[in-house]
C-alpha cells in the first residue's frame, strides 16, 4: 500500500522538476501593474514620499505592490527606512503609504518594515507631506490646564475618583442535607 503512494510522490517531483527546468530560461510574464511603459523602475536614491497613514497623500494613485525589508536590530532605523525607500523605487513608485511608525519584530534580532508602494497618476501631483496624520499641537489654553486621568475627574484630596463597585453577595453555608 505504501508503494503506490511513494511512486505517486516521485512522479510528482519529476514533473515539477521538469517544469522548473523548462521555465527557467523563459522570461517571467508581467502583470498589468508591472507594464514596462507605465511605471518603470527608478534609481535606488529616488525621491519617494513616506506616509504613515492608511491612505496615501495623493488625489488619485495606482497601487504597485508591497515593499518589505528585513534589517538587523543593530542597523539604525534611518538606514532600514532608506532600504524600504529603495525597494519602493525599484517597484517604480513615488510614494510609500501604510508604513508603521515602529517596525515589526518577528524575532529578537530582526526588525521588518513593510509599506504599500504607489505612484500618482499622470497629471496629478502627490502631496509631499510626511506625517500628515499627526494631530495639531495643543493651544496655550489647553497646555495650561491640568491633565485629567481617564478614570474621571480628580477630587480635592488629589486622588482620582474611582467608581465604587457593588458589593458581592456574601456566601452562606448551605445547610447539610440529611
Amino acid at each position: 500500500m505504501e508503494r503506490p503512494v511513494l511512486r505517486a510522490a516521485i512522479a510528482a517531483l519529476l514533473v515539477l522538476g521538469a517544469a522548473a527546468c523548462h521555465t527557467a530560461g523563459a522570461p517571467a510574464p508581467q502583470s498589468a501593474s508591472e507594464a514596462p511603459g507605465k511605471y518603470p523602475r527608478r534609481a535606488s536614491g529616488c525621491d519617494i514620499a513616506v506616509f504613515h497613514t492608511a491612505v496615501p497623500g495623493a488625489e488619485v494613485w495606482d497601487d504597485l505592490g508591497i515593499a518589505e525589508v528585513g534589517c538587523h536590530v543593530s542597523l539604525p532605523m534611518g538606514q532600514c527606512l532608506a532600504m524600504l525607500k529603495a525597494e519602493g523605487c525599484r517597484l517604480g513608485g513615488d510614494m510609500l503609504y501604510n508604513v508603521p511608525r515602529s517596525p515589526l519584530r518577528p524575532s529578537d534580532q530582526v526588525m521588518v518594515l513593510r509599506g504599500q508602494v504607489a505612484h500618482t497618476r499622470p497629471g496629478k501631483a502627490a502631496k509631499r507631506q510626511d506625517d500628515a496624520d499627526l494631530p495639531p499641537p495643543a493651544s496655550a489654553a489647553e497646555q495650561a490646564q491640568p491633565v485629567v486621568p481617564l478614570t474621571g475627574p480628580v477630587d480635592p484630596a488629589g486622588a482620582p475618583q474611582v467608581p465604587s463597585l457593588p458589593e458581592a453577595p456574601s456566601r452562606r453555608a448551605a445547610p447539610a442535607s440529611p
